[in-house]
């Protein structure tokens, strides 16, 4: 990005599409929570997890399209989806912050531990050699989290995961030139 207003324009873009995708994750997240009422809600989770992903990229790919005339480069594409996935972590962070605050009060790790005390789980430990002992202190370890630390956990994997998805995406959109429709 050659100028400050390229710069701009693509945190303005960005930005949009970060609160987009945080809207996405954070239905995703509440069908992860509904999960453990309703089997149904774990599909719904993966399914939006995994669509909020393609949105990010069709939404660069429209960018690109439409505001720049069909050409990027891979930097500002990189930027771009980077971005994204940095301000959609933001607002995700600050989503489950409210929820692990004001809304949870432990139930989420009370359906974690009853998970992890029931026979069928320790029994699969078992299997793969784990002792289900560590397993409830590493449970244990969890539930004394603040929401805040949560949060911040769950912010530092989804800005990692947004770097790692945003190479690929970015050279799969990057286009040097205008392709003629034949």
């Amino acid at each position: 990005m050659a100028t400050p207003q390229e710069y701009e324009q693509v945190k303005a873009f960005a930005r949009i599409d970060g609160a987009l995708v945080a809207l996405m994750w954070s239905g995703s997240f509440a069908c992860f929570v509904g999960n453990f009422y309703n089997p149904m809600f774990g599909k719904l989770f993966f399914i939006i997890g995994a669509l909020s992903l393609v949105f990010a990229a069709l939404r660069l790919k429209r960018f690109r399209d439409q505001v720049l005339d069909g050409i990027i480069s891979f930097r500002r594409a990189f930027t771009y989806s980077l971005l994204t996935y940095l301000y959609a972590s933001l607002l995700f962070a600050m989503v489950q912050y409210i929820y692990f605050q004001f809304l949870d009060h432990g139930s989420l790790m009370t359906q974690y531990m009853s998970v992890a005390t029931s026979k069928e789980f320790t029994d699969m430990m078992k299997v793969y050699g784990m002792n289900p002992e560590d397993v409830k202190l590493a449970m244990d370890n969890i539930a004394s989290l603040r929401p805040i630390e949560i949060a911040l956990q769950f912010f530092s994997t989804d800005i990692m995961m947004g770097f790692f998805i945003s190479l690929p995406v970015a050279a799969i959109m990057t286009r040097k030139r205008i392709r003629k429709r034949v």
